[in-house]
């Protein structure tokens, strides 16, 4: 049984499942981060938003969208999310822990370093909120018609 998806849809369900196999192959070096357990946080973020794009993209075409919200949707959503597990696996790299007090304990980077992280977390979280925010609204509108 083939499964056709539209662009957006399909492009989701690749991105998701590459970035599933990142944050795989990334649980294999955790220890190996300057802070493992912020490494821990990037490979649970890379595998559980890969899973997330994955059911995106599945039920994607079940929302209502207009020619702006789609591609706006899309591009925020997946950009958040990979901007996140980026933020967060360069965290783990450098020590960074300003924008991530919890994870980061103990461990701490350059200002420069720490502001990077801290810009990528924010914005990274800001964009996820728009692109699911969008869907949402895509989804409720889907079940008004």
């Amino acid at each position: 049984m083939a499964l056709t998806l539209p662009h957006h849809a399909r492009a989701l369900v690749v991105a998701g499942t590459l970035l599933f196999l990142l944050g795989l192959c990334q649980g294999v070096v955790v220890s190996m981060f300057a802070n493992p357990r912020m490494g821990l946080s990037a490979h649970l973020t890379a595998v559980q938003s890969g899973m997330a794009l994955m059911i995106l993209g599945l039920v994607w075409s079940n929302a209502a969208w207009s020619k702006v919200s789609e591609p706006l949707s899309f591009w925020t959503t997946l950009a958040g999310t990979i901007g996140l597990w980026l933020g967060l696996t360069l965290a783990a790299a450098t020590g960074a822990s300003e924008a991530l007090p919890i994870a980061g304990k103990g461990h701490a980077a350059p200002p420069i370093v720490e502001a990077g992280v801290a810009t990528m977390v924010i914005l990274s979280g800001g964009l996820m909120i728009i692109g699911w925010l969008l869907f949402a609204l895509g989804l409720l509108r889907s079940n008004r018609r």
